[in-house]
């Protein structure tokens, strides 16, 4: 998962050729599948991901962030390189079902689209992610193939960023070791999440990547 945050107007506003080049040397050092967003600003989202998907055309991408503010312009050129789209919804499911909708409207096809219902972390909105996410599989798995997508889930972004991962001082010696609870933050909220219905979770430290993949097997051998 590769987020353009330089090409933001406030961190950098690197353009679309640099952009390009970022995901041409990401490409050339790993064969994984590759999730490519912008700085989610629509506008600057709008110049450098069809440069993005224009370089790596037939590499079958997966790009965001489309948007109910954008997603003529990505979907279009997703369409026109091969690629798939990630679609952002602010934690609603009709919302989501609605993007989905105008996507596909435009002509793209439903393997090639990702919801991304948005999440909070443990704490922080978690339960009400965990119920769109409920809502939106049921609704696929009772056939409404506008809600039956793969779903998304950043859960690393939104655990890292809140004081329980990141506080050292200043808090009860109940939290313990800082170390540990940062990982079960991020662990916990990725968890509990695909029991929920996400497909897709984006993490950020390796500890969690084992225990996550531990708990998918868990989950799937049953």
């Amino acid at each position: 998962f590769l987020r353009l945050a330089s090409a933001h107007p406030e961190q950098g506003n690197t353009n679309g050729a640099q952009a390009a080049r970022t995901v041409a040397q990401v490409m050339a050092a790993t064969d994984l599948p590759l999730i490519v967003v912008g700085p989610d600003v629509a506008d600057k989202d709008n110049e450098v991901i069809p440069a993005v998907a224009e370089a790596a055309r037939g590499q079958r991408l997966a790009l965001g962030t489309v948007t109910d503010k954008n997603y003529r312009t990505i979907v279009a050129t997703a369409l026109a390189s091969g690629h798939v789209v990630v679609a952002q919804a602010p934690m609603d499911m009709n919302l989501s079902k609605q993007l989905n909708i105008l996507c596909c409207d435009m002509g793209l096809p439903k393997d090639s689209l990702i919801m991304d219902p948005t999440t909070g972390a443990l704490g922080y909105g978690m339960e009400y992610a965990v119920s769109v996410f409920e809502r939106l599989r049921l609704a696929g798995l009772q056939g409404d193939t506008m809600t039956a997508m793969p779903i998304l889930c950043h859960a690393g972004y939104e655990a890292w960023r809140q004081k329980e991962a990141r506080a050292t001082e200043g808090v009860p010696a109940t939290w313990g070791d800082p170390e540990l609870r940062a990982l079960l933050w991020e662990q916990m909220t990725a968890i509990t999440l695909l029991q929920a219905g996400a497909e897709v979770v984006v993490l950020r430290h390796p500890r969690s990547m084992e225990v996550v993949r531990g708990a998918i097997d868990q989950l799937m051998a049953h």
